[in-house]
């Protein structure tokens, strides 16, 4: 009987035993694991080149050689037109778009187990990667020789006329290069993971789930545009007579209007945008005794570089020349007649590197903890969560532009060893500009914004169970680097003359001279970053309620916020200007009879020269963090732990700017009236009333401009707490520390130097006598100023708002005490140096001086020059 009793309870225990066995091995936990990555690439390559020669001529050439004497080379009346277009272009673009989406959903079934059961698995990874290459270069070169001419020569022969001169020219020279990189880059993902719920009686694993979420965005743009302009315009009227007899050059009233560009532009453009969306649930769990705590991982990570380089450089070239020039070698007299030729002439080199970058991360991520039910000797819950951004923009841009400009408008009857010169009366009128105008710019955006929100889920123990546990981490980083080089030079040389030239001959006699002259050089370098970095965080961390009877371990919660926002600029900018303009009238006798008369002077002449460099840096930065966190409440017969709780806001901005501006303005200014006369007769000289209006001017301006705004809100509640006896105390630790520091170095140099001169000068050496330089009247108008202006503004704002409550507790005896710490740390640091250098030089002469050397006397009209 005893045998038969034992061999029925192995038979129950086996039994027993084989049912368990059963049911774990034909229900065992699920496990999930879900792997989604994009990748995508984009290199782009576009050359462009483009060249444009022209030659075009429109001449009339009349020639007679060895003619018989007395009989005339005549070319007629000019009224040729000439119309020239010359034009290079080209145009390197790239223009690319990525687009990224992905959606995964991920839920996990439920499991039921009888004891000793592993935890149910889930791992969920979104990767999207985006790689961007673009490089544009574009180089455009145009030259153009444009000549419109009326040249009658006689060789040995007879008189030469001319004729009347009515010929126009227009003539265009452009170099456009154009070079451009547009990039777009959209990353959006969404994730969604939900675990099962679990029942077991004892001796299972805990849930685990793994989600990530990674998006890299790298983007790298090069923009190189080169223009070259090279102009040669010649409209003239030239004839000529060697050994022969009369050269009459008749009425000149030819038109010329040359415009020559270069035009260099290279941008770049690039937009980020990333979207993270996660979100994380546990599943319930139910257990009898010892079962492991859940444990959940989430996390959020976007990286996005952005790294652009422009570089622009345009160089403009022009020589004009529009011109009445007889001449006689050896011949009779030379007959200038009438001018009133107009000469327009425009130069104009552009540079334009600009950078432009916006960068905008959002990440919304959401974890929330299950619900636990165990009588004793579970594991408490496990949760972290981290998000994760970080923007880094590098941006490089330099624009160099320089035009240079020869302009001459000319009247100007030569004899060598011949007769008399007459040049007649000269109302030819000038105006010639040139201009280089250099700009180099970055603007950057980036906004970074983060919500994070992390719930743990209810607990029920009867004892022994371990407390809950939560991590939080929300880090932003934001970091521009800009440089910005601009350089700018013109330089102009600008004659309008009337200058009949006689060597070892007879007289020449000049009409009256009003030839207008309107001169305008300027070089122009603006070099400016401009950067935006605004960074939000809202971090919510909430801790579930727990309930126990005893020796249950307390609820633990960290949170960290996290935001640097680091910005760093450099713009230098030069501009130089040079200006040499002259108007003169200046008829000419080397061993002649005599310098009868230049005839009356109203010459007016307009002359401004300008350089200006503006160098600016203005930077934003704006920290926007609000953390709360919330315990929750606990009840507990005796022996439980308190809970733990720990918040850190940090908020770093740090900003160091530098602008470098450089401005340096030269202009010479001749308005002259001044016959000479060398081993002669008498040069004798009408009235003068010549007026001179010159300005030249250097302005630096060297600015920086920052802003930091720095604002916190973090507010920590402890859940209320009930127990008997024996319980520990609930502890608290929050912190805030702000730092701000900025440094700004401004410098800015201007230079201005001219020389005016405004003068009524006849002048003979080794001369019979000076018999009269006529009344002077000319009027004199010099402005000279140099600007320099170095600003730095700074302005920092830190605000923090800070809240710590501890809940009411109720115990019954032997329960330790509360513990509370709270540090409040703001730091601002502003460093700032600004030097301002304006130097201003002039010297002016306005001046009715006649002057004869060795022989005869001096005798001068009278006098009003201002």
């Amino acid at each position: 009987m005893k045998r038969h009793l034992i061999a029925l309870g192995v038979a129950t225990i086996a039994l027993a035993v084989g049912v368990g066995t059963a049911t774990a091995a034909n229900d065992p936990p699920p496990g999930a694991d879900q792997l989604l990555g994009q990748l995508a690439g984009a290199t782009q390559g576009a050359p462009a080149a483009g060249t444009a020669g022209q030659t075009a001529s429109n001449a009339s050439l009349p020639v007679g050689i060895s003619g018989v004497s007395g009989v005339a080379v005549g070319s007629g009346s000019g009224s040729a037109t000439q119309t020239a277009t010359n034009a290079a272009n080209a145009d390197a673009s790239n223009t690319s778009s990525t687009d990224q989406t992905a959606n995964a959903t991920q839920t996990g079934g439920s499991s039921s187990c009888l004891s000793g059961c592993g935890g149910a698995g889930q791992a969920q990874a979104i990767d999207q990667s985006a790689l961007t290459q673009q490089d544009a270069d574009a180089e455009a070169a145009a030259q153009q020789n444009a000549v419109n001419a009326n040249v009658p020569v006689s060789i040995a022969g007879g008189n030469v006329s001319g004729g009347s001169s009515s010929a126009d020219q227009t003539a265009t020279n452009k170099a456009d290069a154009d070079a451009s990189n547009k990039s777009t880059t959209d990353q959006s993902a969404t994730a969604t993971q939900t675990g099962g719920s679990a029942s077991c009686t004892s001796g299972c694993g805990g849930a685990g789930q793994s989600q990530t979420v990674d998006q890299s965005a790298l983007t790298k743009q090069d923009a190189d545009a080169e223009a070259q302009a090279q102009q040669n315009a010649v409209n003239a009227n030239v004839p000529v007579s060697i050994a022969g007899g009369n050269v009459s050059g008749g009425t000149s009233s030819a038109n010329q209007t040359a415009g020559n560009t270069a035009d260099a532009s290279a941008n770049n453009k690039s937009s980020t945008d990333q979207n993270a969306t996660a979100k994380q649930t546990g599943g319930s769990s139910s257990c009898t005794s010892g079962c492991g705590g859940n444990g959940q991982e989430q996390n959020v990570i976007q990286d996005a570089q952005t790294k652009q380089s422009a570089d622009a450089d345009a160089m403009a070239k022009q020589n004009v020349v529009n011109a009445n020039v007889p001449v006689s070698i050896a011949g009779g007299d030379v007959n200038g007649g009438i001018s009133s030729a107009n000469q327009t002439a425009t130069n104009k080199a552009d540079a334009d590197a600009s950078n432009k970058s916006n960068t905008d991360q959002t990440a919304n991520a959401t974890q929330t903890g299950g619900t636990s039910r165990c009588a004793s000797g579970c594991g408490g819950n496990g949760q972290e969560q981290n998000v994760i951004q970080d923007a880094q923009t590098k941006q490089s841009a330099d624009a160099n532009a320089l035009a240079k400009q020869n302009a001459v408008n000319a009247n100007v009857p030569v004899s060598l060893a011949g007769g008399d010169v007459n040049g007649g009366s000269s109302s030819a009128d000038q105006k010639a500009y040139n201009s280089a105008d250099a700009d180099a710019s970055n603007r950057s955006s980036t906004d970074q914004s983060a919500n994070a929100t992390q719930t743990a889920g209810k607990s029920q123990c009867w004892s022994g169970c371990g407390g809950n546990g939560q991590e939080q981490n929300v880090v932003q980083i934001g970091e521009t680097k800009q440089n910005a080089d601009a350089d700018a030079g013109a330089k102009q040389d600008a004659l309008n003359t009337n200058a009949p030239l006689l060597v070892v001959g007879g007289d020449p006699g000049r009409g009256s001279s009003s030839a207008k002259q309107d001169a305008g050089n300027k070089a122009d370098a603006d070099a400016s970053n401009k950067s935006n970095t605004d960074q939000g965080a809202t971090a919510t961390q909430v801790a579930g309620d727990s309930t126990c009877w005893s020796g249950c371990g307390g609820n633990g919660q960290e949170q960290n916020v996290i935001q640097i926002g680091k910005t760093k600029q450099d713009a230098d900018a030069d501009a130089k200007a040079k200006q040499n303009a002259v108007n003169a009238n200046a008829p000419e006798s080397i061993l002649g009879t005599g310098l009868s008369g230049s005839g009356s002077s109203s010459a007016d002449q307009t002359a401004r020269n300008s350089a200006d460099a503006d160098a600016s840096n203005k930077s934003k930065t704006d920290q926007d963090a609000t953390a709360t966190q919330t315990g929750g409440k606990s009840e507990c017969w005796s022996g439980c732990g308190g809970n733990g709780q720990e918040q850190n806001v940090i908020q770093i901005g740090k900003t160091k700017q530098d602008a470098d501006a450089d401005a340096k303005a030269k202009q010479n200014a001749v308005n002259a009236n001044v016959p000479l006369l060398v081993v002669g007769g008498d040069p004798s000289l009408g009235s003068s009333s010549a007026s001179q209006d010159v300005s030249n001017k250097a302005d630096a301006d060297a600015s920086n401009r920052s802003r930091t705004d720095q604002d916190a809100t973090a507010t920590q509640s402890g859940g209320g707490s009930k127990c008997w006896s024996g319980c520990g105390g609930n502890g608290q630790e929050q912190n805030v520390i702000q730092i701000g520091e900025t440094k700004q170095d401004a410098d800015a140099d201007a230079k201005a130097k001219q020389d005016a001169v405004n003068a009524n000068t006849p002048l003979s050496v080794i001369g019979d006598h000076l018999s009269g330089s006529g009344a002077s009247s000319a009027k004199q108008k010099a402005r000279n100023n140099a600007d320099a202006d170095a600003t730095n503004q700074n302005d920092t704002d830190q605000d923090v708002t800070v809240d710590q409550k501890l809940a009411d507790t109720s115990c019954g005896g032997g329960c330790g005490g509360k513990g509370q710490e709270q540090t409040l740390v703001q730091k601002s640091k502003t460093k700032q140096d600004g030097r301002g250098n304006a130097k201003a030089k002039q010297n002016l002469v306005n001046v009715d001086l006649p002057f004869t050397l060795s022989l005869g006397k001096e005798k001068r009209g009278k006098a009003r020059a201002e």
